[in-house]
């Protein structure tokens, strides 16, 4: 095939648009679930989390809680980074408001902390509530992945 050093300029351009056009399409096909959502999304930056029980706060690159939880600093920086990317199904329908375990997140980019309202429904079930409006199921089994316990 014979073509002059533009038409192959003009393959290179369309060929290199074509590869754009691929990563685009292949990388939205790996998008979480819509009825799934993080607690807090994932491009904050989580500088404390203030509980009733104690305080994890980042010191320089490292986590420090205020209590003794006998965990790590890899321990609590595994903690933050459960709130940012672990998926929960969205919770719908009634819900008990009993015993409230409230919960603030701060973030760096945001001057007032995100609330989190965590309230027991059953043993095996539980309902965070983030900032009073989205509602996300959390069962028990991943409750220590947030709170450490």
């Amino acid at each position: 095939m014979r073509l002059s050093p533009k038409g192959w300029n003009n393959v290179l351009i369309f060929g290199v648009l074509l590869l754009i056009i691929l990563f685009n399409f292949t990388k939205k096909s790996h998008l979480p679930d819509p009825s799934t959502h993080s607690v807090i999304p994932s491009d904050l930056t989580i500088v404390e989390i203030e509980t009733p029980d104690y305080i994890i706060s980042r010191v320089g690159r490292h986590w420090k809680s205020n209590a003794n939880l006998s965990v790590s600093s890899e321990k609590l920086a595994d903690i933050v980074n459960n709130w940012k990317t672990i998926h929960l199904d969205s919770a719908t329908g009634p819900y008990s408001t009993h015993s409230a375990f409230t919960i603030k997140i701060f973030v760096a980019e945001h001057a007032n902390p995100i609330q989190v309202q965590l309230y027991q429904q059953s043993d095996e079930q539980y309902i965070l509530q983030v900032d009073g409006s989205s509602l996300l199921a959390l069962p028990s089994n991943k409750l220590p992945l947030y709170l450490g316990q």
